[in-house]
C-alpha cells in the first residue's frame, strides 16, 4: 500500500512539474513576443509616446541669477502643454503625425545620391518640436539641436522613421487638398556664415523680429546634409540631388499654424561651399553671409594658447581640395597637415570666403555681405527690408534690438551680451595676426568692400 502511495505521489509531482514547466515556457514564448511588438512600436515611435502618458521627462531651463523663469520654460507650464498636446494627438499614427503637420523632419540619413530618374534613397527623422521655446527666446535654444534637445517629444523613443520620399509625396497630395489647414511655407532668406562671426544673432534677430510670423532654422542638420549631395559641375535642375534638397525645405518649412508666414535658415559655416547648390534648388531666394575682422574671428576660435581643436581645424586630418589650392596658392611647398593651428584656421577661414565671394559673382544680386560691425542696424535698416523684401514695424525693431542685447549662445535665461571686439584685438597672439595677414585678410578685404 505504502509503495503505491509513493508512486502516485511521484506521478502528482511529475504533473505538477510538466504544468509548471509548460507554464513557464508559455511565459518566456509571451515575453519574447512582447519585446518584439515593443522594439516594432519603438522603431515606429509608438511605443514611446504611450510611455509619455505615464511619466513624462521635462529638459529642466535656468536662468542666470536663480530668479524664476519665465512661464514658457517653467517645467509644470510644459508638461501641461505637452499632455495637452497629447490628449489631442494620442490616437494619431506616425504617419498622421507627419502628414498633419505636427511632427517636423529634424534630420535625414541618405543611403544612395542619385537613381538617374530623380528619386534618392534616403530615411527622414521626425518629432513633435516645440517651437514655442525657439519663438519665446532664441537665446535660451539658439540652435536647432538645442530646441530638438529640449522639446519633450523628441527623446529617442519618440523619434518617427520613415521613407523620406514617399512621407514627401504624401505630404505634397496632402497639402494640395482644399480640406486641409497644413501648408509649406517657401523660403524668404538663407544665412550663410564665416563662424564665429555674429550669424546666430542674425537668426535670433529674425526670429525675435516677429516670433508668431517667423519660422527659423539655425543650424538645422537636413538641408546641409541634402546640399552636400549636389554637385553643381554635373546636376541638372531635375536631378535626384536637387530634388532632395528641395523635399527637405519643404517638410521643414510645413505648418498647420495659420499665423507661420516667413521660413528663414541659417546653415552651418561649412554650408557656404554649398552657395550654388541652394541657388540651383532655390533660384530666387536671396542670401546673406555674415563675415566678421579676421583677427577677431582667429581669436573666438583659438582664445586658448596652445589649442589645436577648433571648428576651423576640423578639416586638418583630410583637408578638402580647394583648401589645399589655397594654401599652395601661398606656398606651394607647404605640408598642408603640418601647418600650424593658426595658419590651418585660417586657410579654412579664407576658403570659406573665397567660396562666398565666387557665390556671390554668379548671384545675379540675390546674395549679400553683411559685416558683424555693422550689426544689428544693417538688418534693420538693410536686408530685412529691403533684401529678405519683409516689412517690419516699431515693434520688431524693437525686438531685435532687444535680442542683440543678450548673449546669442546663452542656453539660459537673462545672460547680458558683452562687446568683446577690443578685448580679441588687445588678446591677439603675434601667430594669429601672422596667420590672419597671410592666408584670410586678402580675401576678407575684397568681401567687406561688398559689405
Amino acid at each position: 500500500m505504502k509503495e503505491n502511495t509513493g508512486k502516485a505521489r511521484a506521478k502528482q509531482c511529475r504533473r505538477e512539474a510538466m504544468t509548471i514547466a509548460a507554464a513557464l515556457a508559455f511565459a518566456v514564448v509571451l515575453f519574447y513576443s512582447a519585446i518584439q511588438v515593443a522594439d516594432k512600436s519603438i522603431a515606429r515611435g509608438e511605443f514611446a509616446i504611450r510611455r509619455h502618458r505615464t511619466k513624462i521627462s521635462v529638459p529642466k531651463f535656468n536662468t542666470v541669477d536663480g530668479s524664476e523663469l519665465p512661464l514658457e520654460f517653467q517645467e509644470s507650464h510644459r508638461r501641461k502643454l505637452y499632455r495637452t498636446w497629447w490628449a489631442n494627438h494620442s490616437g494619431k499614427s506616425d504617419r498622421e503625425l507627419i502628414l498633419s503637420g505636427e511632427a517636423t523632419l529634424v534630420d535625414i540619413a541618405v543611403q544612395q545620391k542619385a537613381d538617374g530618374r530623380g528619386g534618392y534613397d534616403a530615411t527622414g527623422t521626425f518629432c513633435h518640436v516645440d517651437f514655442y521655446l525657439h519663438k519665446a527666446d532664441p537665446t535660451v535654444v539658439p540652435m536647432f539641436r538645442d530646441l530638438v534637445a529640449k522639446s519633450i517629444h523628441c527623446s529617442v523613443e519618440g523619434k518617427i522613421r520613415v521613407d523620406l520620399q514617399s512621407i514627401v509625396e504624401e505630404a505634397r497630395a496632402h497639402d494640395a487638398r482644399k480640406d486641409t489647414a497644413t501648408r509649406s511655407i517657401e523660403p524668404a532668406g538663407f544665412v550663410f556664415h564665416e563662424s564665429r562671426c555674429g550669424s546666430t544673432l542674425v537668426a535670433n534677430s529674425l526670429m525675435a523680429m516677429e516670433p508668431d510670423v517667423n519660422r527659423v532654422y539655425s543650424e538645422s542638420p537636413p538641408p546641409i546634409s541634402a546640399a552636400k549631395m549636389i554637385s553643381t559641375d554635373t546636376d541638372g535642375h531635375d536631378s535626384s540631388a536637387v530634388r532632395l534638397l528641395r523635399d527637405v525645405i519643404y517638410m521643414m518649412g510645413r505648418t498647420n499654424d495659420a499665423r507661420e508666414q516667413r521660413l528663414f535658415f541659417k546653415i552651418q559655416s561649412i554650408g557656404t561651399k554649398s552657395i550654388p547648390a541652394f541657388m540651383l534648388a532655390y533660384p530666387k531666394t536671396p542670401w546673406v553671409f555674415i563675415h566678421r575682422d579676421p583677427v577677431q574671428v582667429m581669436m573666438s576660435h583659438l582664445k586658448i594658447k596652445g589649442k589645436t581643436e577648433a571648428v576651423c581645424t576640423r578639416s586638418r586630418s583630410a583637408p578638402p581640395s580647394d583648401l589645399v589650392a589655397l594654401i599652395k596658392s601661398h606656398d606651394p611647398l607647404a605640408k598642408v597637415k603640418r601647418l600650424s593651428t593658426e595658419d590651418f584656421c585660417a586657410a579654412h577661414l579664407a576658403s570659406l570666403c573665397e567660396a562666398a565671394y565666387t557665390a556671390y559673382v554668379d548671384s545675379d544680386g540675390r546674395g549679400r555681405f553683411v559685416d558683424y560691425a555693422d550689426l544689428p542696424d544693417a538688418l534693420i535698416d538693410d536686408i530685412i527690408p529691403h533684401h529678405f523684401g519683409q516689412s517690419m514695424d516699431e515693434e520688431s525693431k524693437r525686438r531685435i534690438l532687444k535680442v542683440s542685447g543678450t548673449y546669442s549662445k546663452a542656453r539660459t535665461v537673462g545672460k547680458t551680451w558683452q562687446e568683446d571686439s577690443q578685448t580679441k584685438e588687445e588678446a591677439a597672439r603675434p601667430e594669429i595676426r601672422a596667420a590672419s595677414t597671410k592666408y584670410l585678410l586678402p580675401m576678407w578685404e575684397k568681401i567687406k568692400r561688398l559689405s
